[in-house]
């Protein structure tokens, strides 16, 4: 698949998880078989998920989906989201093996998480360098060549 599309599709599925999160967090909280004690504790919770799962996937989704507009330019940035993603997938495979199997949808998570890191680091590694052309080597050296430095003038 052409980078640009991986990483716009991938941008766009970060930036849909994360509107889902700010809107629906009680979803996303019933999603992620989670529940909160205590009913005083409500409002905590839902913020925690709204700013986890809702504000940061936004702005990670954006953050892709501007590096979308010339992958080779900011692989970087896409490199960042995708060991982002790898290191979920990395924290959650420890929890793996110190709290035993999460079940199908915790090895759902960890499949997810290392197709879209790993789509990234793919996309960032396969995106072709930057290549001076060379008449941008002959401006430039034609621009150094022909600057000549001011005068020196002693003082009187």
């Amino acid at each position: 698949m052409n980078p640009r599309v991986t990483t716009i599709v991938v941008g766009l599925i970060i930036f849909a998880l994360g509107v889902c999160g700010l809107v629906y967090p009680e979803r996303v909280l019933g999603l992620l078989g989670l529940t909160y004690t205590n009913p005083a504790h409500m409002a905590a919770a839902m913020g925690e998920i709204r700013a986890t799962y809702g504000g940061i996937f936004i702005v990670m989704g954006v953050y892709t989906l501007f590096a979308a507009v010339d992958p080779a330019v900011h692989r970087t940035r896409v490199l960042f989201v995708g060991l982002l993603w790898l290191g979920a997938c990395a924290g959650r495979l420890f929890g793996v093996y110190v709290d035993g199997s999460p079940g199908l949808p915790g090895w759902g998570a960890v499949v997810f998480e290392l197709v879209i890191g790993g789509a990234l680091v793919v996309v960032a590694q396969s995106a072709p360098p930057l290549v001076v052309t060379p008449v941008l080597e002959r401006a430039v050296h034609d621009a150094v060549a022909t600057v000549e430095p001011p005068p020196i003038v002693p003082p009187a």
